[in-house]
C-alpha cells in the first residue's frame, strides 16, 4: 500500500471513529465578509473545548475560502470546511499545511480540508506533510 493510500485510509478511519464518539467537540465559524461573499454564515458561539484547537487554527490560517473549522470526537480530528471547487486540491493542501502549524497539539492528530461540495480535498496526519486528494 502506498503512503498516500495509507494516509487516506488512516484519516478516513479517524474521521469515522471520531464522528460517532460523542466526545468533546467545538466549531468555530469564521468571519465572512457578507457583502463580498453574498452569503450569510450563521454565527454560533465559539466553544473552547479541546484546548481551543479549532479557534487557534481559524485565527492562524485566516483565508476567505474557509467557512468553518470543527474539531470532532475525542479532539482527534480537525475538519476545515471551505467553499473551494473540487479542482482546488492544491489550495486545500496549502490550507492544511498552514493549519498543521498549530493544530497538532493535545490529542489532535488528523486534518481534513473539505471543498464546497463536501469532497475531501486534502488530508494530513501529525508527523507527515498534508496531501492533496486527486
Amino acid at each position: 500500500m502506498t503512503r498516500r493510500m495509507w494516509l487516506t485510509v488512516l484519516v478516513s478511519a479517524l474521521a469515522i471513529l471520531s464522528s460517532g464518539c460523542g466526545g468533546a467537540g467545538g466549531s468555530t465559524p469564521t468571519p465572512r465578509d457578507q457583502a463580498g461573499s453574498g452569503r450569510s454564515e450563521s454565527a454560533a458561539p465559539a466553544e473552547t473545548s479541546c484546548g481551543g484547537v479549532a479557534e487557534k487554527v481559524e485565527k492562524h490560517v485566516r483565508r476567505p475560502e474557509i467557512l468553518s473549522v470543527t474539531i470532532a470526537g475525542q479532539c482527534t480530528s480537525l475538519s476545515i470546511k471551505t467553499d473551494l471547487d473540487d479542482g482546488k486540491s492544491g489550495t486545500a493542501e496549502r490550507i492544511c499545511e498552514a493549519a498543521a502549524e498549530v493544530a497538532y497539539t493535545g490529542d489532535t492528530n488528523a486534518i481534513r480540508v473539505l471543498g464546497g461540495s463536501g469532497k475531501e480535498l486534502s488530508v494530513g496526519i501529525a508527523g507527515a506533510r498534508c496531501l492533496a486528494q486527486p
